[in-house]
């Protein structure tokens, strides 16, 4: 899955200028309840702007005038430019990766002629990935199973053999020696004869949930 299909586009995004203050700042921050938002110098990507940063530099400097503050101060004086981006013909993945790696809001996503095309943030990784594993669909099996070579094929051609239709599927280190956890969901009128017969071929269910 592609960060491209994922991201919020920008021209459907709210952003912040270089030289807005920090009051039209603050108000955009607030209208839409954001934490953050990006910021531009007309069409070129410069960083982020985040809400917290907007208080924490008041109290640094020992502020005493708020208004003052807010009409003085420049998103061009706040705002991080310490950032990671993707492109948008990237694997969601690696989104994933670099957004927990950077601690970031949000990723700037640019095309290949290194155009800032939109952003790609913690939710739109959470419902991409709730895509992937096929959230809301099937029955969820999880089968303990040991590491040896052909035990996948072998699970996935019961599976066929009863003519269950997978939704997707994951193999995840169970920290126990020489053995993993495959999360499967499948798409099947009879849960029960599908287990009785993934149990049969040797398999150890561990969970079923809808």
């Amino acid at each position: 899955m592609y960060v491209k299909n994922h991201m919020l586009h920008k021209n459907k995004l709210t952003t912040l200028e270089l030289d807005d203050d920090i009051e039209s700042a603050l108000e955009k921050l607030n209208q839409g309840d954001f934490l953050s938002l990006p910021v531009l110098d007309g069409n070129e990507f410069k960083g982020y702007l985040m809400k917290e940063v907007i208080f924490r530099k008041f109290f640094e400097i020992g502020g005493k005038d708020r208004e003052e503050y807010l009409r003085n101060t420049k998103v061009k004086d706040l705002y991080n430019t310490n950032y990671k981006s993707i492109k948008e013909d990237e694997y969601v993945e690696n989104a994933s990766y670099l957004l927990k790696e950077w601690r970031t809001p949000f990723l700037p996503v640019f095309d290949y002629k290194e155009h800032f095309v939109g952003i790609l943030t913690h939710n739109s990784i959470f419902n991409a990935f709730s895509e992937i594993f096929g959230l809301e669909k099937g029955t969820r099996i999880v089968v303990n199973m040991l590491d040896i070579p052909g035990q996948l094929a072998k699970l996935t051609e019961v599976i066929r053999k009863e003519n269950a239709n997978i939704i997707n599927f994951a193999a995840v280190d169970a920290k126990v020696l020489d053995v993993y956890r495959v999360i499967i969901r499948v798409d099947t009128s009879d849960v029960v004869g599908l287990i009785e017969k993934i149990e049969k071929a040797g398999f150890k269910i561990g969970e079923i949930s809808k």
